[in-house]
């Protein structure tokens, strides 16, 4: 009986550790960027929220498998095809519907760090890194992700530095 009892128990968790679940990450949330489920919310809205009760989209904008290189130096990103491609929309000049929103960045099935999307000609700059809409290079393929507004250095730390992400790039790590 026992015997049954702890095979069965053994076939379940095989089952359970095939599943997409938040405890078994997906391949390509080894490095991902995802867009909140609630299109409606901007990165006020959220800025101050705890990562973990952000309800993300079911799927990436930007995959680990979508990555070419990562730039450590000015956290530069290089994708496969033009950033707009991601997005669904024209050059990034017409991306109007995401300025102002925010993206959650993950890795290796972990949430790092809120970020936003902003307009250049903002005259709001939110307390996350993010993505200023003249740092989309469509014909570069890249984008880059600017660290948080800096007030005091000395307890400033840039989440962008995070050991996990550097991790999960690994050899797509540009020095």
């Amino acid at each position: 009986m026992k015997t049954i009892i702890v095979f069965s128990a053994l076939i379940v968790l095989i089952i359970f550790s095939n599943c997409s679940s938040p405890f078994f990450p997906k391949e390509n949330d080894r490095l991902a960027i995802y867009l909140l489920k609630n299109d409606s919310l901007t990165t006020k809205d959220v800025e101050k929220m705890n990562l973990s009760r952000l309800t993300l989209k079911d799927n990436p904008v930007i995959s680990f498998d979508d990555i070419v290189g990562y730039q450590i130096e000015d956290h530069k990103v290089y994708l496969h095809e033009n950033p707009s491609t991601y997005f669904g929309t024209g050059y990034i000049t017409l991306f109007s519907e995401y300025f102002g929103k925010p993206f959650v960045l993950i890795a290796n099935g972990e949430r790092i760090y809120l970020g936003s999307f902003q307009s250049f000609i903002s005259s709001w700059l939110p307390n996350t890194p993010y993505v200023f809409s003249f740092s989309v290079i469509d014909d570069e393929n890249s984008f880059i992700i600017y660290r948080a507004p800096c007030y005091d250095e000395s307890t400033y730390i840039d989440v962008r530095n995070n050991k996990r992400i550097f991790q999960a790039l690994g050899d797509k790590l540009i020095q």
